[in-house]
């Protein structure tokens, strides 16, 4: 199956790896279906693609790879999504992240608000976290920052 996407044109996806969120995006009404691709150009991070509209993508990225003790409680979110988890390994957790500017700096990641995919179910939830230590707009580069200055 071939979708068109803004930011790569035209993408050969394979249909049984599109990503549904059966409670949807929030903000993005109807658009439920993703696939996760990624680009050797752009590692470590992923572009989560609408499947329905080229238009609108979000990036994602590991947050450990920036914050090693980003720790949230995932049990809520795999009980209200009814996903039977046989490995562990079938979680991924990521956080969007906003490049908005031409500022490597000023990327930010939205630990609030990260995007559990269950890879054997092809589902994913983007999740609510209600805790001050989280930002939804946590600069990526903040440890690295600190640990310059310290």
């Amino acid at each position: 199956m071939i979708i068109p996407t803004r930011q790569f044109g035209p993408v050969d996806i394979d249909e049984e790896k599109i990503v549904s969120m059966p409670k949807g995006m929030p903000g993005f009404p109807g658009k439920e279906r993703y696939i996760l691709l990624s680009h050797e150009e752009i590692d470590p991070i992923l572009t989560f693609q609408s499947v329905e509209d080229p238009d609108l993508a979000f990036a994602l990225m590991d947050p450990f790879l920036f914050l090693t003790e980003y720790a949230i409680d995932l049990d809520a979110a795999v009980k209200e999504m009814n996903w039977a988890v046989e490995k562990p390994e079938e979680l991924f957790l990521y956080t969007i992240i906003n490049a908005s500017g031409d500022c490597p700096e000023e990327i930010t990641a939205n630990l609030a608000g990260p995007l559990l995919v269950h890879t054997g179910l092809n589902e994913a939830l983007q999740l609510l976290i209600p805790d001050e230590r989280y930002s939804p707009k946590h600069s990526i580069f903040a440890a690295e920052e600190e640990r310059a200055e310290g």
